[in-house]
Protein backbone atom coordinates (compact mmCIF):
# COMPACT_ATOMS: atom_id res chain seq x y z
CA UNK A 1 0.00 0.00 0.00
CA UNK A 2 3.30 2.75 0.17
CA UNK A 3 3.40 2.20 -3.24
CA UNK A 4 -0.20 2.87 -4.13
CA UNK A 5 -1.51 6.11 -5.61
CA UNK A 6 -2.31 7.03 -2.40
CA UNK A 7 0.31 5.16 -0.10
CA UNK A 8 -0.76 4.63 3.44
CA UNK A 9 1.38 2.86 6.47
CA UNK A 10 -0.13 -0.01 8.17
CA UNK A 11 1.19 -2.14 11.30
CA UNK A 12 -0.27 -5.57 9.73
CA UNK A 13 -0.71 -8.25 12.32
CA UNK A 14 -0.56 -12.26 10.69
CA UNK A 15 -1.49 -15.16 13.40
CA UNK A 16 -1.76 -18.39 11.82
CA UNK A 17 -2.46 -21.15 13.28
CA UNK A 18 -0.50 -23.99 12.51
CA UNK A 19 -2.16 -26.71 12.92
CA UNK A 20 -5.22 -25.90 10.35
CA UNK A 21 -4.83 -28.17 8.17
CA UNK A 22 -4.80 -28.41 4.16
CA UNK A 23 -8.61 -27.11 2.66
CA UNK A 24 -9.16 -28.08 -0.93
CA UNK A 25 -9.79 -24.88 -2.90
CA UNK A 26 -8.47 -22.63 -6.01
CA UNK A 27 -5.44 -20.83 -4.78
CA UNK A 28 -5.93 -17.99 -7.79
CA UNK A 29 -9.76 -17.64 -6.73
CA UNK A 30 -9.03 -17.59 -3.05
CA UNK A 31 -6.00 -15.35 -2.96
CA UNK A 32 -7.88 -12.76 -4.69
CA UNK A 33 -10.85 -13.24 -1.98
CA UNK A 34 -8.10 -12.56 0.78
CA UNK A 35 -6.17 -9.67 -1.51
CA UNK A 36 -9.90 -8.04 -1.71
CA UNK A 37 -10.53 -7.81 1.76
CA UNK A 38 -7.26 -6.52 2.62
CA UNK A 39 -7.58 -3.58 -0.34
CA UNK A 40 -10.96 -2.94 1.44
CA UNK A 41 -9.62 -2.09 4.64
CA UNK A 42 -6.61 -0.57 3.79
CA UNK A 43 -9.23 1.94 1.79
CA UNK A 44 -11.10 2.05 5.04
CA UNK A 45 -8.20 3.04 7.09
CA UNK A 46 -6.99 5.67 4.63
CA UNK A 47 -10.45 6.75 5.07
CA UNK A 48 -10.55 7.70 8.61
CA UNK A 49 -6.80 8.36 8.28
CA UNK A 50 -7.79 11.79 6.54
CA UNK A 51 -10.71 11.91 8.14
CA UNK A 52 -8.90 12.93 11.56
CA UNK A 53 -6.01 14.52 9.79
CA UNK A 54 -7.14 17.69 11.49
CA UNK A 55 -7.98 16.15 14.80
CA UNK A 56 -5.92 15.25 18.04
CA UNK A 57 -7.04 11.28 17.90
CA UNK A 58 -3.46 9.34 17.61
CA UNK A 59 -5.01 6.96 14.77
CA UNK A 60 -2.29 3.72 13.78
CA UNK A 61 -3.62 1.98 11.47
CA UNK A 62 -3.77 -1.81 11.99
CA UNK A 63 -5.08 -4.45 10.03
CA UNK A 64 -4.93 -8.47 11.59
CA UNK A 65 -5.53 -11.77 9.63
CA UNK A 66 -6.22 -14.92 12.03
CA UNK A 67 -6.60 -18.27 11.01
CA UNK A 68 -7.74 -20.83 13.83
CA UNK A 69 -9.11 -24.39 13.42
CA UNK A 70 -12.26 -25.76 14.80
CA UNK A 71 -13.87 -28.69 14.70
CA UNK A 72 -14.01 -29.23 10.33
CA UNK A 73 -13.70 -25.83 9.83
CA UNK A 74 -10.71 -23.54 9.15
CA UNK A 75 -11.82 -19.58 10.23
CA UNK A 76 -10.14 -17.14 8.72
CA UNK A 77 -10.74 -12.87 9.97
CA UNK A 78 -9.26 -10.09 8.49
CA UNK A 79 -9.82 -7.05 10.15
CA UNK A 80 -9.01 -3.87 10.54
CA UNK A 81 -9.19 -0.39 12.69
CA UNK A 82 -10.52 1.82 10.27
CA UNK A 83 -14.00 3.47 10.47
CA UNK A 84 -16.31 0.43 10.49
CA UNK A 85 -19.21 -0.33 8.39
CA UNK A 86 -22.46 2.17 9.16
CA UNK A 87 -25.59 -0.13 10.49
CA UNK A 88 -27.65 1.14 7.54
CA UNK A 89 -25.36 -0.63 4.76
CA UNK A 90 -24.09 -3.76 6.60
CA UNK A 91 -26.70 -5.61 4.90
CA UNK A 92 -25.74 -4.20 1.74
CA UNK A 93 -22.67 -4.62 1.36
CA UNK A 94 -22.57 -8.04 -0.10
CA UNK A 95 -25.14 -7.76 -2.51
CA UNK A 96 -24.34 -7.43 -5.97
CA UNK A 97 -23.35 -3.91 -7.90
CA UNK A 98 -22.87 -2.43 -4.27
CA UNK A 99 -20.03 -0.06 -3.89
CA UNK A 100 -19.58 2.94 -1.32
CA UNK A 101 -16.70 4.06 -3.54
CA UNK A 102 -17.15 6.62 -6.60
CA UNK A 103 -16.07 6.63 -9.83
CA UNK A 104 -13.03 3.86 -11.25
CA UNK A 105 -11.86 3.71 -7.75
CA UNK A 106 -14.22 0.30 -7.30
CA UNK A 107 -12.36 -1.79 -9.80
CA UNK A 108 -11.25 -4.85 -7.60
CA UNK A 109 -13.18 -8.21 -6.96
CA UNK A 110 -15.93 -6.81 -4.93
CA UNK A 111 -17.50 -8.24 -1.82
CA UNK A 112 -20.28 -9.73 -3.99
CA UNK A 113 -18.16 -11.77 -5.79
CA UNK A 114 -15.62 -12.65 -3.13
CA UNK A 115 -18.79 -13.95 -1.05
CA UNK A 116 -19.39 -15.82 -4.39
CA UNK A 117 -16.17 -17.27 -4.79
CA UNK A 118 -16.43 -18.23 -0.91
CA UNK A 119 -18.99 -20.00 -1.17
CA UNK A 120 -18.06 -22.24 -4.43
CA UNK A 121 -15.46 -23.25 -1.87
CA UNK A 122 -17.97 -24.53 0.42
CA UNK A 123 -17.52 -21.80 2.72
CA UNK A 124 -19.35 -18.77 4.48
CA UNK A 125 -18.72 -15.16 4.64
CA UNK A 126 -19.59 -12.76 7.35
CA UNK A 127 -18.98 -9.73 8.99
CA UNK A 128 -18.29 -7.71 11.90
CA UNK A 129 -18.22 -4.27 12.31
CA UNK A 130 -18.85 -1.32 14.93
CA UNK A 131 -18.85 2.10 14.37
CA UNK A 132 -15.51 3.88 14.53
CA UNK A 133 -13.77 0.84 15.78
CA UNK A 134 -13.25 -1.38 12.46
CA UNK A 135 -14.28 -4.40 11.11
CA UNK A 136 -13.90 -8.09 10.70
CA UNK A 137 -14.96 -10.11 8.17
CA UNK A 138 -14.97 -13.82 8.90
CA UNK A 139 -14.47 -16.54 6.47
CA UNK A 140 -15.23 -20.25 7.72
CA UNK A 141 -14.13 -22.98 5.12
CA UNK A 142 -15.28 -26.81 5.74
CA UNK A 143 -12.01 -28.93 5.46
CA UNK A 144 -13.17 -32.35 3.36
Amino acid sequence: MRASKNPINVDIDVQLEDNVGKVPMIFEDFSRVILNLCNNAFDAMRDKLKALKDSDENYKPKLTVTTSKAGNSITILVEDNGPGIPEHLKAQVLQPFFTTKKGTEGTGLGLSITNDVIKAHGGELDLSSEASSGTTFIIKIPQS
